[in-house]
């Protein structure tokens, strides 16, 4: 075999890696629903235009609504990093124009949507799949907690008044949880919209992903993709080290793998690139 001498005396070549440009999603909820507070979960509001947090008037026994609303990030590179996260949703409706906080809680448990159909924010009976107060799946599969499993820390607040748009701008709540969620999909079950459940009539009402497109909720994320692998990293594990240089030696004068100039055979001009690609 030729001598590597030559080449193998030549320091490596550490090359910066370019910064990824960021880029930019909007995504519609993939879905939504209303806990309704009642004792047996009876009712739900799966396929209604709009979903509701806080607590409603004497009309309804002063109980308490909670959204729940959830975004496919699917679209999302898998090694992404997730820089930014807002959330725009339009209120329709409210009890009283007086602003109160709506806080955006990551949920903790999966949660469903039936074909419950509501016309109003006292939702309509519950069907199989619906998540309820009692239920993430009704009938049969409860929260640990009537109400809703989700952490207690609030990702974000923001007050919301009478009707109109409002956006929870990016927090580092936010980002840590839809970074979690990119990086382990089946932790994704969204967020739990709470509201002000101390004083009746605080309830806001949200148009859902079934109402008009200009006013369904939007979630927006900022995130720079990974960079592309490397074709120097031989082995995959992330690095251009040793370990690849010893496959690369090992296929010397074959085909490859290591065949990195793409000539059909491995040679020194191979490991000029893998030395020029070395990170560790």
């Amino acid at each position: 075999m030729k001598s590597l001498a030559p080449v193998l005396l030549a320091a490596p070549v550490l090359l910066a890696a370019a910064g990824a440009a960021a880029d930019t999603i909007a995504i519609n909820p993939s879905r939504d629903n209303t806990l309704i507070e009642h004792p047996t979960g009876a009712y739900s509001s799966a396929l209604s235009s709009y979903f509701f947090a806080g607590r409603v008037g004497t009309n309804g026994a002063g109980s308490f609504r909670r959204g729940l609303v959830r975004f496919d990030l699917s679209a999302i590179p898998p090694g992404s990093t997730v820089t930014s996260v807002s959330i725009r949703l339009y209120c329709s409706a409210a009890g009283v124009t007086t602003q109160y906080p709506i806080a955006i809680h990551r949920l903790l448990a999966s949660w469903g949507e039936g074909t419950s159909l509501a016309f109003g924010g006292g939702g309509a009976a519950s069907t199989p799949g619906d998540a309820t107060w009692v239920n993430r799946f009704y009938p049969g599969q409860p929260w640990t907690t009537p109400g809703g499993d989700f952490v207690a820390t609030a990702s974000a607040s923001r007050n919301v008044g009478g009707p109109g748009f409002y956006t929870w701008t990016t927090t580092a709540g936010m980002v840590a949880d839809v970074q979690q969620w990119v990086s382990d999909p089946a932790t994704n079950h969204g967020w739990l919209l709470k509201g002000n459940e101390a004083t009746q009539q605080s309830v806001k009402r949200f148009d859902s992903r079934e109402a008009g497109a200009s006013t369904r909720p939007q979630l927006t994320v900022v995130f720079t993709p990974p960079p592309p692998p490397n074709p120097a990293d031989l082995n995959g594990d992330g690095v251009v080290n040793a370990a690849d240089l010893a496959t690369l030696l090992a296929n010397w004068g074959t085909p490859g793998p290591g065949d990195l100039d793409g000539d059909g055979t491995v040679g020194s001009s191979d490991l000029t690139i893998l030395l020029a690609a070395w990170t560790s």
